[in-house]
């Protein structure tokens, strides 16, 4: 606890996120989380409806230019939410919904990393079939983005929910 508190007050990212008088703290560091999320988690819903058949009038190769967008919106989301976290470490780094949320990310990461591997470079793919590997991949990931969402929005009534 000690160390949570101490990145609470090393001056860094978090402090500034905390203090700022200005817009550019807190609010801009929740807005990019925000759009960070919408643009990870949009692209790749769009992704896993497609790979999962629905949409099939939509050519599934053309649809692997999204990853760039969702790797673009997921490192904003590391970087806004690394100021959110670092501004209350003590309190986000002990809350169990954090830990759950951070887990649910790193795993549909994960599956937003194997889906482009199993579809994406799979030459049967790339020629126009269906994705039957993916199919699992993507209903998974989808699953993980919205629990993910839900941990994230719960963390702000973690007090209520778990007696903080």
């Amino acid at each position: 606890m000690d160390f949570l508190i101490w990145l609470e007050d090393v001056g860094g990212l978090g402090t500034f996120v905390r203090e700022s008088p200005s817009i550019l703290g807190y609010p801009t560091f929740i807005v990019l989380h925000t759009l960070g999320l919408s643009t990870v988690v949009g692209t790749s819903t769009l992704v896993g409806i497609r790979v999962l058949g629905f949409a099939d009038s939509i050519p599934l190769p053309p649809l692997e230019r999204l990853f760039p967008v969702m790797w673009a919106g997921f490192w904003v989301n590391t970087f806004s939410g690394s100021g959110l976290a670092l501004a209350t470490a003590s309190g986000q780094f002990t809350n169990p919904l954090f830990l759950i949320k951070i887990s649910l990310v790193i795993a549909a990461v994960l599956c937003m990393r194997q889906l482009r591997k199993k579809v994406f470079l799979d030459p049967a793919v790339v020629a126009g079939g269906e994705p039957q590997a993916g199919k699992a991949l993507a209903a998974t990931m989808l699953v993980l983005w919205m629990f993910a969402m839900i941990a994230g929005r719960l963390i702000a009534y973690s007090g209520v929910i778990i007696g903080r």
